[in-house]
């Protein structure tokens, strides 16, 4: 589990209009949740080779009409130091996931994807692949 204020997308959703940011006494614990269902938002790293990593920026960033087509035969496996990184945040119930793809460039993750947000039936086709 990844702090989600930690990551890369962080300052994209807290500006996102359905999703509210609550912090608790003092600091010590934000969290974010989706509006429409009141659900919160989990956050995670997953690292996959380059073969995998590209590919999956591929499908992500393909055609939304043809994504449950292209998911359906892709399973990447998790590898550790990976040269791709997927920071991913979703809800409990499945019904929001926003995630970008980070690739590992001068010793650093660097984003390759803009921010992708998916929901309802869309985030449970690619919750899928995860």
């Amino acid at each position: 589990m990844a702090n989600i204020r930690n990551m890369q997308m962080w300052n994209t959703i807290c500006h996102d209009h359905r999703i509210r940011i609550n912090k608790s006494l003092f600091g010590l614990r934000t969290t974010a949740v989706y509006l429409p269902t009141n659900s919160e938002l989990r956050g995670s790293t997953i690292e996959y080779s380059p073969a995998d990593g590209d590919r999956l920026k591929r499908i992500l960033t393909s055609n939304a009409d043809n994504l449950n087509a292209a998911i359906t035969n892709f399973h990447p496996k998790p590898v550790p130091n990976g040269n791709y990184m997927v920071e991913l945040c979703s809800t409990d119930d499945g019904t929001f996931m926003a995630l970008q793809i980070l690739q590992f460039q001068q010793l650093r993750y660097e984003p390759v994807t803009s921010v992708l947000m998916f929901e309802g039936e869309q985030a449970q086709i690619v919750k899928q692949i995860f």
